[in-house]
Formats: C-alpha cells, sequence, structure tokens
C-alpha cells in the first residue's frame, strides 16, 4: 500500500516514541540472554519480566526442542517444576477462605488411607514442611528405579507408607514432595475432581492460557523437551511419568504466564491479602529457627532487596519465579537444561533491570587458626546433604559428600564468613564455636551440624 507523502515525515517520530517506550534495561537483557543461550550447558529458556502490573517481556530464547532445531517461542510450554507447590497452596487456601477446610485439619479427615502411624498431621503442616512425613524424592535407588512409571495414588504412596517419620510432626523442617502432593489428594477430595482440573479451573479467570498440568501420555501443544548436558553433548532427560510429581511438581507453564500468576497472586485477585500474607510468613520453629519458608512460597533477599520467591527442579528443567518486593519487579526463567541454571540467570536479569552490578567476593588470605578450626564434615538435614570442609595450600575448599558434586573453593571474607569461588552469592558462615555452617544459596537458608 502506498503512504500518503505527508505519512513518510511521521514516521521517524512515531519509531522515536516506540524507541522511547522501551526499557531502557532492555537491550541489556536482551544481550545477556543472547550470550547465555549460546554457552555449552543451554538448550532453550522462557523469560518473563513484569514491574508495577505490567508484562515487559515474555519471550522463549534458544530452542523449545533441540533434534527437529523448534525455536522456543514466548507461548512454548516448560515444566516448572516446584514452582507448582505455589498454584496448590494457593487453591488450599481458597478452600480456606470459603471454610470448606481448615489448616489445622487432620491429613486423616481427607485421605483417610494413608496410615499416620498414630501421629496427627495438618494441612498447615503439609503446606510449610513441618510434617515429619518422609519425602519420596529422597529415597534414592528405590524411587529412581520406578520413576518412568505411571503410579496411581496408591501405587507412589506405598514408597513411604510404613516409613519413620523423619520427626515428630511440628517440631522441624524438611522439604518434603510428599506432602504436597498428599494435598494434591485433599482437593481432589474437596472438590470432588482431578488435581488437573482444579488447577485449570483455578488459573482460567487469570488468562494463563499456556499454563496447564503436564501429560506423559497427551499431545499437548508447543511443550518443550528437556535435557541434560553430559561433557558438552545434549540428551534427552531421563523418563519420568508425570503422575508422579502431582501437586508437588506436574505443571506447565511460560515465563510471561508465570509472572502474570505472581503479580495476581501479590495484588490478591487470587487468594485475599490475609491469605497471600500467610502464604509468604516463613515458618518458625519451636526452637526458634527461621526456615524461610511459608506456604508455598519463600522469602529471601538479593542485593539487600527483600523476595518473594520459589524455585524448581525437574529432570531436564529448572525454574525460578521470583518478586523483588520494593521494585514491585516480578522475574521469571525457565530452563530446559538440568545444567543451565534459571535461579542464576533470573538474579543476573534482576540486577540489569534495577541497574545493579554483580557482587565481587574478596579473596583474604586465611589465617592458619581459622584454616583449622573450619575443616570437617557438616551435616545439612533439610537438604539431605553432607558437605566436606578441606584445607590444601592455604586454601579452603568444599564438596558434597555424594557422587557427582564437584570441589569448589571457598573466600575468605573477614570473620567466619566465606563466599564460593563459582558464585559470590553462595554465602558460608561458620559459628563462634565452628560447631554449625550455615548455607545461604538460591534464596535459601540452609544449617549444617558438624560430624
Amino acid at each position: 500500500m502506498q503512504l500518503p507523502r505527508a505519512s513518510l515525515f511521521l514516521l521517524p517520530w512515531f519509531a522515536a516514541a516506540l524507541l522511547a517506550q522501551q526499557p531502557e534495561w532492555l537491550p541489556k537483557v536482551e544481550a545477556l540472554l543472547a550470550a547465555r543461550v549460546q554457552q555449552p550447558d543451554a538448550v532453550g529458556f522462557s523469560v518473563g519480566i513484569a514491574k508495577r502490573g505490567q508484562v515487559l517481556l515474555a519471550k522463549g530464547y534458544g530452542l523449545a526442542e533441540a533434534e527437529h532445531g523448534a525455536a522456543a517461542t514466548a507461548t512454548t510450554r516448560f515444566r516448572i517444576g516446584s514452582i507448582t507447590k505455589q498454584f496448590t497452596a494457593a487453591a488450599i487456601m481458597l478452600l480456606v477462605e470459603q471454610q470448606q477446610l481448615a489448616l489445622d485439619d487432620e491429613l486423616g479427615k481427607y485421605v483417610p488411607e494413608f496410615p499416620l502411624q498414630g501421629k496427627k498431621v495438618t494441612i498447615r503442616q503439609l503446606l510449610n514442611h513441618s510434617s515429619g512425613i518422609p519425602s519420596y524424592t529422597d529415597l534414592g535407588a528405590e524411587w529412581e528405579s520406578k520413576q518412568p512409571l505411571e503410579l496411581s495414588h496408591q501405587e507412589l504412596l506405598a514408597l513411604v507408607q510404613g516409613k519413620p517419620f523423619d520427626f515428630e510432626p511440628g517440631t522441624d523442617w524438611h522439604y518434603n514432595n510428599t506432602g504436597y502432593y498428599l494435598l494434591g489428594m485433599v482437593l481432589e477430595k474437596v472438590h470432588g475432581k482431578p488435581y488437573a482440573t482444579v488447577i485449570r479451573e483455578l488459573v482460567a479467570p487469570l488468562g494463563l492460557e499456556h499454563t496447564r498440568c503436564d501429560d506423559s501420555r497427551e499431545l499437548i501443544p508447543g511443550r518443550a523437551q528437556g535435557y541434560d548436558v553430559e561433557g558438552g553433548v545434549r540428551k534427552n532427560d531421563a523418563l519420568l511419568g508425570m503422575s508422579q510429581p502431582g501437586a508437588a511438581g506436574m505443571m506447565l507453564s511460560t515465563g510471561g504466564d508465570l509472572v502474570r500468576w505472581s503479580m495476581a497472586l501479590a495484588v490478591g485477585k487470587v487468594v485475599q491479602p490475609a491469605s497471600y500474607a500467610a502464604m509468604t510468613t516463613p515458618l518458625v520453629l519451636p526452637n526458634e529457627r527461621d526456615t524461610g519458608y511459608g506456604f508455598g512460597l519463600m522469602r529471601a533477599e538479593l542485593v539487600g532487596r527483600p523476595l518473594v520467591m520459589h524455585g524448581g527442579g525437574i529432570h531436564g528443567f529448572n525454574s525460578q519465579l521470583l518478586h523483588v518486593v520494593p521494585d514491585d519487579l516480578h522475574i521469571a526463567v525457565i530452563s530446559n537444561s538440568s545444567q543451565a541454571s534459571a535461579d542464576k540467570l533470573a538474579k543476573d536479569i534482576t540486577r540489569a533491570v534495577l541497574g545493579i552490578e554483580k557482587a565481587v567476593a574478596a579473596d583474604l588470605p586465611i589465617p592458619a587458626a581459622v584454616s583449622a578450626a573450619a575443616v570437617g564434615t557438616f551435616q545439612f538435614d533439610d537438604i539431605g546433604m553432607a558437605l566436606e570442609v578441606t584445607a590444601t595450600d592455604g586454601k579452603l575448599f568444599a564438596k558434597g559428600k555424594a557422587e557427582g558434586q564437584g570441589r569448589f573453593g571457598m573466600k575468605f571474607q573477614g570473620g567466619r564468613e566465606f563466599r564460593a569461588a563459582f558464585d559470590a552469592e553462595v554465602k558460608l558462615v561458620f559459628s563462634a564455636d565452628w560447631k554449625q555452617l550455615t548455607l545461604h544459596q538460591g534464596g535459601g537458608v540452609f544449617a549444617g551440624t558438624r560430624q
């Protein structure tokens, strides 16, 4: 079509106006993502950025499927893993608001078929991971041998049924996928319909068109493939029957949908403000330890700013969704490579948007007395990990005592604080008597005890 001559003079002005509307941080974020997707551990990413009620970026990068070279787009569905838990928690809180259940109701009222060995476990304890029920994902080979299978509720719960509780309900904290799987069963019992239907009805009013539960056998348009990267070579992720994550991690979404969800949740469009406050209020244990975990959401901080956040990890995928509260900034990143960290990329994007440079850790000489006091093995019961601290040639190193976990350097910051050489935001702080080691990583705070 031939434009009127006068219109030609308007085009440069119109283009300038569009450029003026573009966030000043956008070129930096695009450059960051363009570089990240070229790194050998990456395959594809789904990214969402929203601020003060407006979605500013919703886009796919890299590949959704490598064998056919299918590009990731804004509508490509990625597995989000444990970000699913906040959807489950919100669905439970809606039932609380409707007085269809209470947080201190006992699990046995809704799932009587799961034996509790005479213990009282409440809905609240399932939500904040203080039930003490063993997590089926902690069972090692016993669970791994069944991962490719589609399991019924009865078959999955049989993995933990009758096993000793990790602790008395309400007395401690341990991240627990069984607890959230059981919450999905509670939702099914009260609603009288499958968990996938409950989620579909939860997200539909929000216009989250690309958010739903996964299904191993169903043909789902736009679903990404997950990958592992071994020795720089991409491999399909190991098989996982998608019935198994259940309400703990079976959902698909996009970066754009996740930031829309995060905004809606924070401003009372999903649950009432009092319910959201409960979801974001961390459990404090009887010993006064702050777990940082509420109901499907965590409290943390980044560059001195308070965050509400939760990440996820599932075969071939990992994810991060965070809300920088004082800036009303919402960032979502989903990776379809288990090795390409969504958490790290989300925090790099956050810094770029806020115009904050990444911290650089000091690397001070380590006094001999500090080195001698730090060496030892520390058990982190919360995350089922032991960390061994060793000294070599005046330097300290830490290594997880499990197969496949590498050694990393510890940079001394003075006092009893160290930072990981691979990431300055990973902080390790020893107690005054050197018997405790606190690990700050990924927004979480984990306590380790010397063995």
